[in-house]
């Protein structure tokens, strides 16, 4: 059992309360063995499912899957430490693992948009488009089509488009420079990355710093006409790391048109 485990709950707290207030999940995005937990005072699944999100903002994914799978074990039927760990491992590469804790927990749970959202985002990132858009099309049904679960069908929507398109379609929009801008401080990060974009042909405008380092999780932020061009990068991205999630804007400012934002998943 690790060690954190055994530690008091009036600790582990101690430590959530000292440090930023966590944050949910992000819909939007490891197979561990279930360990057994003592129902020793103050030991919820509650608790551990806010210091696995505690860990998750800060990069330490290990430690956050544990935390998961300690809540998980004092409540295997509930819905907030299994999506999380169904997302953590998605942002992780493992599709295959997320999409079926996914579905189950669609199944388990009919009403709720969040696992429907989640799991047709891993479709998409699987090229699984048909499923991907019945799955984006229920969870905005349920939600009353929220931002996110509008803009993954959308995004989902463009891509069945492009398929269908044929060869000799409209000429392609004009290329965006790609800004690139390390939010996790890993010296040299955004310049390795650079080199490996312009290995594929596409442009990088210039680099950047994020102020405090504190972007949790990869993102492609993408303006209107650019969808092709960010998704072509993040496949690139996904050859040599975890899927980066595609985010739909209205507007980078003047002359931009994708920002890449690199966060502690790429680590």
């Amino acid at each position: 059992m690790p060690r954190w485990f055994r530690m008091p709950v009036w600790w582990l707290l101690a430590c959530l309360l000292q440090g930023c207030t966590a944050t949910p999940v992000a819909p939007q995005w490891q197979v561990q063995g279930v360990q057994r937990i003592g129902h020793s005072a103050g030991q919820n699944a509650a608790t551990y499912l806010q210091l696995g999100k505690f860990y998750q903002e800060r990069g330490q994914l290990e430690l956050a899957a544990g935390a998961y799978a300690a809540s998980i074990a004092l409540d295997p039927r509930q819905l907030g430490a299994r999506n999380a760990q169904a997302v953590l491992d998605a942002r992780q590469g493992r599709l295959e693992q997320a999409a079926t804790a996914l579905l189950a927990l669609v199944r388990d749970y009919p009403e709720a948009a969040q696992p429907m959202n989640n799991l047709g985002y891993v479709y998409y990132l699987q090229g699984e488009l048909a499923q991907a858009s019945g799955m984006l099309g229920r969870a905005v049904a349920r939600d009353g089509g929220t931002a996110l679960a509008r803009n993954n069908l959308q995004l989902v929507q463009a891509a069945q488009a492009m398929q269908a398109a044929p060869a000799v379609a409209a000429a392609p929009a004009a290329l965006a420079g790609i800004k690139i801008i390390n939010g996790n401080g890993i010296r040299g990060m955004a310049a390795q990355v650079r080199q490996r974009v312009r290995e594929h042909g596409m442009a990088v405008s210039r680099l950047a710093n994020q102020p405090g380092f504190r972007q949790a999780h990869s993102q492609i932020l993408y303006a209107p006409g650019h969808a092709r061009q960010a998704d072509a990068l993040r496949q690139v991205l996904a050859q040599q790391g975890p899927p980066v999630q595609l985010v739909a804007v209205a507007s980078l400012g003047r002359g931009a048109g994708i920002r890449l934002i690199l966060g502690h998943d790429q680590a």
